[in-house]
């Protein structure tokens, strides 16, 4: 630059609304402390970034600050690179905005000034975040309160603008010497230290919703499930589950901290751009060892090409890390179905809603997506996962809500086979509805064939291994599970409950209370803390455990069951009247009653109420074989007769 004086729309910001122009002074101040921050200590890249572009600005060193300057300089890119497929410095921008307005969201006072990176741009403002006072402006030399914000270039550089001329040829000069060498090394650097050690575990962190507004959040996690699931195809790597990585949407930890809760050897993050009919997604790969850039891209096009570009992208990251892909994943990959944009868009915000636990809701959505393109598969998928929710949790008819979960399973296989969750969905339905145990077994193994880091469906094992009694398998499904789910409460429930049939109880609530942790509410946790006390002998416990949630069957049963094996016979009669209701008003309930009556001691009537439950095709029926609950009138033909009737394998 030829003045001091900047001009353009490019130019940093160096005040705020008529209070003066900030010193260079306050602003390194500023700098220093928040790169030694929380937020950024964790992140040596994102404090070296803010360093360099803050210190290019206040030097007046604005042609230094364009992305492709900013990627030689710093990441050792060639001069020539080609931006628009490399995506290192708009990744680390976006990572660098993110962590300033964390930094600045968690301060309990405002600073004196504050440091800025606005969308799209790489050159910094600075601003008084509150007004400065008389003795400040008195300390800051030449800047005047009333000075203009062009004036700074002045006060750092002296009075002659001749001497400030000559100075400034030198030290440019001096700073082009430095600038070749520095570059050399980060060339040298990053081509010889590029790649970190063999990376066969990987996680894929929130992608960021750029589109503008919490209304468009849906879209960002969508596609990060999306990206998940395709590269969750590749046998050969070892990717964490999308509930696990969701739970660090918004987190404060630093990105060495996650990869090692995860256990992780890279971690992709990123971001999400839509706007109308058009879609950016950009990520980056860091190696988790070294916090290290390893790669990033820009993928960009029609909503219709979401599919094709995030196989494209889980192809792309299998490549960078040399992993093996073979040639019926790579086929899998390349998602060569067209889609409606609707029906996608109404997809992602029906998974969105199952995902938030809501699967009632989610129907709405999954429906109007499957009948706006009735060869949507992974609609017709989620919709079969929505209507299994509602029926294992008995908020609808078991018989409709399963009837409706295999007509869903079958239609999304039909359109493409090569679709695990559609298998897994229909392992579930077949078992419940049909009780066909060896075509639940085929379909889950399928499932797992297709997609070896599928957590849902390592579950679903998990669980279907257990009622027919084989429990190794199952507690090394659930082990498997929580390796690719280690921070999900779900995951964790789940194994609880495998331990719970097992009679593992001590490891059952060890597992629930890792749950707890993770949960927002006591509630959320209270079925399976509340079967686990019961088990133990806690009765008054478990009581307090299922009254904290007693808005389904499923619970009001073991809260009978609770009471009649602590002795209080008149509120387990209670239960069990409110339990009929259930069944005349729901076709809901029977199998509960008969656990409660079994919990009375009462056999005849425990039998009477199985035999309904058998006849009505219940749920509960499918784990008559392992259900502590059952204990009390296990000996006998009775109970061997009715599991010989469900098929359940001997």
């Amino acid at each position: 630059m030829s003045s001091n004086r900047l001009s353009g729309r490019s130019e940093p910001g160096f005040g705020g609304s008529g209070e003066g122009a900030v010193h260079p002074s306050a602003i390194r101040a500023e700098l220093k402390i928040v790169v030694s921050s929380r937020v950024f200590s964790g992140s040596k890249r994102s404090q070296d970034f803010l360093k360099l572009i803050v210190e290019h600005a206040l030097a007046g060193h604005l042609d230094n600050l364009s992305e492709r300057m900013i990627g030689t300089e710093m990441f050792g890119r060639p001069i020539d690179y080609d931006t628009s497929n490399d995506a290192v410095v708009r990744v680390q921008a976006t990572v660098v905005r993110r962590k300033l307005a964390q930094y600045y969201a968690e301060l309990a006072e405002p600073p004196l000034v504050s440091i800025g990176l606005p969308v799209g741009s790489y050159i910094p403002i600075f601003r008084y975040a509150r007004p400065p006072d008389a003795d400040y402006i008195a300390n800051q030399g030449n800047v005047s309160p009333s000075a203009s914000p062009m004036d700074v270039g002045q006060a750092v550089g002296g009075d002659s603008r001749a001497d400030s001329g000559r100075a400034k040829t030198k030290l440019l000069s001096i700073f082009g010497a430095i600038f070749v060498g520095l570059t050399m090394i980060s060339l040298i650097a990053y081509i010889f230290h590029r790649r970190p050690n063999t990376i066969h575990t990987i996680a894929v962190l929130p992608l960021e919703n750029l589109s503008g507004g919490s209304d468009q959040d849906y879209f960002a996690e969508g596609v990060t499930g999306e990206l998940i699931a395709d590269l969750g195809q590749i046998s050969s790597l070892r990717v964490i589950s999308k509930t696990s990585s969701l739970t660090y949407k918004g987190t404060k930890k630093t990105l060495p901290e996650i990869a090692r809760e995860l256990n992780v050897d890279a971690v992709v993050e990123g971001s999400v751009l839509r706007e109308k009919n058009k879609v950016r997604i950009t990520v980056a790969l860091i190696s988790a060892q070294t916090d290290q850039y390893l790669w990033g891209k820009d993928y960009v096009g029609d909503l219709t090409d979401v599919l094709s570009l995030q196989g494209d992208l889980a192809q792309s990251i299998a490549n960078e890390i040399h992993t093996r892909v073979t040639p019926e994943e790579q086929r899998r990959l390349k998602h060569s179905y067209s889609l409606v944009p609707e029906a996608q868009d109404q997809y992602l915000v029906g998974s969105y809603m199952l995902n938030s636990g809501d699967p009632q809701n989610a129907i709405s959505s999954l429906q109007h997506s499957v009948d706006l393109d009735p060869n949507y598969a992974p609609a017709q998928a989620a919709l079969a996962n929505a209507y299994g929710w509602l029926g294992s949790a008995g908020w609808l008819p078991y018989t409709e809500a399963f009837q409706k979960q295999r007509d869903a399973a079958l239609r999304a296989i039909e359109i493409d086979d090569s679709l695990s969750e559609g298998h897994a969905e229909l392992a579930d339905a077949v078992m419940n509805l049909n009780w066909d145990w060896h075509l639940a077994d085929r379909e889950l193994a399928r499932a797992l064939e297709l997609n070896p880091n599928s957590n849902s469906s390592h579950l679903a094992r998990a669980l279907f291994t257990a009622r027919i009694g084989q429990f190794p398998i199952a507690i090394n499904e659930i082990k498997h599970s929580l390796e690719l789910d280690p921070v999900s409460s779900r995951s964790l429930k789940s194994a609880a409950l495998v331990y719970y049939y097992g009679r593992h109880y001590e490891e059952a609530l060890k597992a629930v209370r890792r749950a707890s942790v993770l949960e927002s509410s006591p509630s959320s946790v209270s079925f399976a803390m509340g079967v686990i006390y019961t088990e133990e002998g806690r009765y008054k416990q478990a009581i307090e455990q299922f009254n904290l949630r007693r808005e389904n069957p499923h619970t009001l049963g073991h809260l009978g069951n609770a009471y009649a094996r602590s002795r209080d016979v008149p509120n387990a009669l209670k239960t069990i009247k409110s339990l009929k209701k259930y069944v005349e008003k729901e076709n809901i309930g029977r199998y509960e009653i008969a656990i409660v009556y079994a919990g009375l001691g009462n056999r005849e009537q425990a039998f009477s109420w199985l035999d309904k439950a058998f006849d009505a095709h219940d749920k509960g029926m499918t784990f008559l074989n392992i259900d502590p609950c059952l204990d009390p009138v296990r000996s006998g033909p009775r109970l061997e007769e009715l599991s010989t009737g469900t098929g359940l394998p001997r």
